[in-house]
This record gives C-alpha cells, sequence and structure tokens, in this order.
C-alpha cells in the first residue's frame, strides 16, 4: 500500500510535460503508462517510448512509499477537471490507484510496474549552459531539421562541444542553420551527438514551460543526450552515423552582399511568392547595387487561363558587388528571417548556384545557408 498528498498544479503541469513522451498505442501497454515514485518530500512521474525519457519531479507529503504505473491519457484528462485543492494519491486493497479530492474519488486499474523499462542513468560529466541561450540556438535551428531524408543523420540536429565552444547544426540538403556559442570558462569533457528531431521538440516543450529556470545542465551518456531544468530530466536516444561536414558547404568569401530591412523582405517575399508557379514558391530575386534597391518578382500561369504576376522593389543599404538575378525558395527564406528576428539581415551571394549566406550584424552566432534555385532564361 502506498500513499501520498500532492497539489493539483504540480501534478497537472507534470503529467501536461510527460504527454509528448507516453505512446498512445503500444504492443506493450505498459508504455502508454506513466510511474509514480516517492521518494522523501516528493514524487517522481516517469514516462518513456524507448526514443525518449522523461523524468518529473514534484512536491508530495509522503505517507507510505508508493511505485506504481498507470494509464498516462485518462489520468491527465480526470486532474485537469479537479478543483484546486490537495489530491490524496493512495493504492487499494483492490489493486487500483485511487485519486480523491473530498467528496471526488476516482480509481484506476494499474499494470505492473516492474514491466517498465528502466530508464537511462544520468551522466557523470555535465556542463551548465544559460537556459534562455539554449532555447534560441534550438528555435534557429529546429526548422532546418529533415523531416524526410535519405541519410538517417539529417532527421537530427547535431551538437558538439569543444572547448569553449557549442555548436547547433541543422541541414535539409537544401538549408544549413548553424548556431555557435562561446561560453567562456567551462567544465566538462568534450562531446558531439546528432539529437533527433523528436528529441529536440521535446527538449523545446520542456525550456519553453519551465520559464523560471535560468541555467539548464546538460551532457552525453551512453547513447543518450541529457538535459535537467529545474525539477524535469529528458533523455533522448541520438542517432548514429557521421554527421556531414557542414563548414565544406558555407563559402569563405562572396563578391556580391546588401543589407535589407526584414520585415520589408519578409512582407515582400510573401507577396510575391503568392504568384509563384511551382510547388516550392520560388521568388526571383534581382540585385541592382547602382540604383540601391532588390526586385522580388514571381510569374503564374494555369491551365484554367488565369496569367499573373507580382513585383516589389525593396530599397537596400550598404550593397556590394555587380548586379545579379538569384532565386530563393521563399518559404526557406521567410523562416530565416523569421528565426533571425532582427531589423535588418545581411545576404551574401556569388555567381551562378553559389550558396547563399544570410546573417546579421544583430544576431552575432548565427549564420544561414539557402542552395538558390536554378532560374528560367
Amino acid at each position: 500500500m502506498g500513499k501520498c498528498l500532492t497539489d493539483k498544479n504540480s501534478l497537472l503541469s507534470a503529467l501536461q510535460l510527460v504527454q509528448g513522451i507516453v505512446e498512445k498505442k503500444a504492443i506493450n501497454p505498459v508504455l502508454t503508462s506513466v510511474v509514480f515514485e516517492t521518494a522523501e518530500d516528493s514524487i517522481f512521474i516517469k514516462a518513456t517510448n524507448l526514443e525518449e525519457s522523461l523524468v518529473v519531479q514534484s512536491w508530495a507529503e509522503i505517507h507510505e512509499p508508493l511505485k506504481v504505473a498507470v494509464s498516462a491519457k485518462r489520468l491527465l484528462e480526470f486532474v485537469r477537471e479537479l478543483p484546486d485543492m490537495p489530491i490524496n494519491i493512495y493504492t487499494t486493497e483492490a489493486g487500483t490507484l485511487e485519486l480523491s479530492v473530498e467528496k471526488i474519488k476516482a480509481n484506476f486499474p494499474i499494470f505492473d510496474v516492474e514491466e517498465f523499462p528502466d530508464l537511462p542513468l544520468s551522466p557523470e560529466n555535465t556542463i551548465f549552459m544559460n537556459k534562455d541561450a539554449f532555447l534560441d540556438a534550438l528555435d534557429k535551428v529546429y526548422f532546418s531539421i529533415a523531416t524526410d531524408a535519405v541519410s538517417m543523420v539529417l532527421m537530427g540536429m547535431f551538437f558538439k562541444k569543444e572547448g569553449s565552444l557549442v555548436s547547433f547544426v541543422s541541414t535539409d540538403g537544401h538549408r544549413l542553420s548553424l548556431v555557435e556559442k562561446d561560453m567562456g570558462e567551462v567544465e566538462g569533457e568534450d562531446f558531439e551527438v546528432i539529437i533527433p528531431r523528436k528529441g529536440v521538440q521535446e527538449i523545446k516543450k520542456v525550456l519553453e514551460k519551465k520559464v523560471e529556470v535560468d541555467s539548464i545542465e546538460i551532457g552525453f551518456s551512453g547513447n543518450h543526450f541529457y538535459m535537467k531544468a529545474g525539477n524535469v530530466q529528458i533523455f533522448t536516444r541520438v542517432l548514429d552515423g557521421k554527421f556531414p561536414n557542414y563548414k565544406r558547404v558555407i563559402p569563405e568569401e562572396f563578391d556580391k552582399e546588401f543589407v535589407v530591412a526584414s520585415k520589408e523582405l519578409m512582407k515582400g517575399a510573401k507577396r510575391v511568392s503568392l504568384f509563384s508557379e511551382d510547388k516550392v514558391k520560388g521568388v526571383r530575386i534581382e540585385f541592382k547595387p547602382d540604383e540601391s534597391c532588390i526586385v522580388l518578382s514571381s510569374v503564374v500561369s494555369s491551365e484554367a487561363g488565369f496569367v499573373g504576376s507580382a513585383v516589389q522593389e525593396i530599397e537596400i543599404e550598404q550593397a556590394r558587388g555587380t548586379p545579379f538575378v538569384f532565386g530563393l525558395n521563399a518559404k526557406y527564406l521567410m523562416e530565416a528571417l523569421d528565426a533571425f528576428d532582427s531589423e535588418f539581415i545581411r545576404i551574401h551571394t556569388g555567381d551562378n548556384l553559389w550558396p547563399v549566406k544570410i546573417t546579421s550584424d544583430e544576431v552575432q552566432d548565427y549564420i544561414h545557408i539557402i542552395m538558390p534555385l536554378k532560374l528560367e532564361d
């Protein structure tokens, strides 16, 4: 028999965090459950899908030690509807888990907790990073992780610690996002891992909800990446394989570049891409340094007889190089602009199908590369 008392908000917050981890359907039903395990003045809520695992620690008043596995979905739905009052949690002689609040009571069937998989062990060596800086880096690379790729490693984010420098990299073969942050003096062994897209997504969810946490603890153990943010620990199995040499696709020199207002370019790309006839929503960009402007354009025609076009001229600053025309996927461009979240961005390019590099003087640690489209003559 086990028994403890906890508060609704803490329990609800924990159950909401683990929902993305819990399997909705599984060959082994225990993977659709969460484990409640008490220790001292805490209750630990654990969940795993064998790829990602999550442990949330919440306050509890322990009357008798408790360790039990119970269906996650129904439990969350019930706790969400309870009044904001202390919740009694205990096992019954009938072999169920009972939750009660004053006159409200519910019983849940339990699984054999011994069948619940063992969770990974926390790494011995970890480093600390500012939570906001880490989350900002994830936001800047997450959208470039491949959702479908020939190479499995492209379906993850490359994370590397080398001395005081940490790097976050993603690419889907058409674009590349790179964030490099100097952490200054930092202890801990160097390592590099490829965190799968789903793992990055779950880490982002945790960090977005744990707004009161200033720093996080990260590390690598066995074949799992580990992060601890306050009372939450998350493990995600890393991808096997070698990440491509991303620095090779970033040219060292560009003979053309210009600075443009991000909002104006975003609005222009959105307007003009509405008239693009291809699936990638290609936008033609004509660089006119002598006139201090760029001209966005596209043309569409359909079998129904509609023929249309859109053109927009946008002023630019600090233009360097000769006149040039190149094409970009408008969706890729707009996602990059959104990630920079800066007033101005700098676009670097070269001849023919030279990679297009996007940077910002306001965001020193971020580089984004987009492969240009081949334009019809």
